[in-house]
């Protein structure tokens, strides 16, 4: 009894599959709660930036957009059994360790990355994911299986806020090494 299920345990592990899925798009927001007339006096898309921030301050915001498409062979998202994001080391680093707080939450659906802008952005469902850190270390892995489970075209949207303190990461334009860690059954 105890070889068979050594035998079966080993065969399900076997038939696994990790993929490292790299950074497809994204994009960097900036916004503000003043308002010009009927509209928000910001309400911008900064694209083709090497570096984007995160940064949610009492009047001005900045967002970071994030988008990766799963393989071609990743049909049936019940399959996923996890999905680590592995962010870069922040862009910004004072070299003294400046202090943040990001939020990750899944974006509701696709967008554009050249023209999204913080009000045609798809909505974000709540945080899945918070942690702390100072801009002179690695951010730490962060589990989005849930938001790879619900997928939807192979595509799993992120958008990361900063409370706290600003963060800034390289962009894919910048060489950013953001990457998803997906493991199949």
């Amino acid at each position: 009894m105890k070889l068979s299920f050594a035998i079966t345990t080993f065969a399900a592990a076997a038939a696994a599959t990790n993929y490292m899925v790299p950074i497809s798009k994204d994009a960097g927001l900036v916004y503000t709660n003043m308002m010009c007339g009927t509209t928000p006096c910001i309400d911008t898309n900064l694209s083709n930036q090497p570096t984007y921030t995160a940064f949610l301050g009492n009047r001005d915001f900045r967002r970071i957009l994030m988008s990766y498409t799963l393989p071609s062979d990743v049909t049936d998202m019940s399959t996923i059994q996890s999905c680590t994001l592995m962010l870069p080391q922040p862009a910004s680093s004072s070299g003294t360790g400046s202090f943040y707080s990001l939020s990750i939450s899944p974006l509701t659906g696709d967008y554009d990355a050249s023209t999204v802008t913080p009000r045609t952005a798809p909505p974000s469902a709540p945080s899945i994911a918070q942690f702390s850190s100072t801009d002179n270390l690695m951010p730490p892995t962060v589990d989005v299986t849930d938001a790879c489970k619900a997928a939807v075209g192979g595509n799993v949207g992120l958008m990361l806020d900063s409370y706290g303190g600003p963060v800034t990461f390289p962009t894919k334009l910048g060489g950013s090494t953001a990457q998803l860690m997906v493991t199949t059954m």
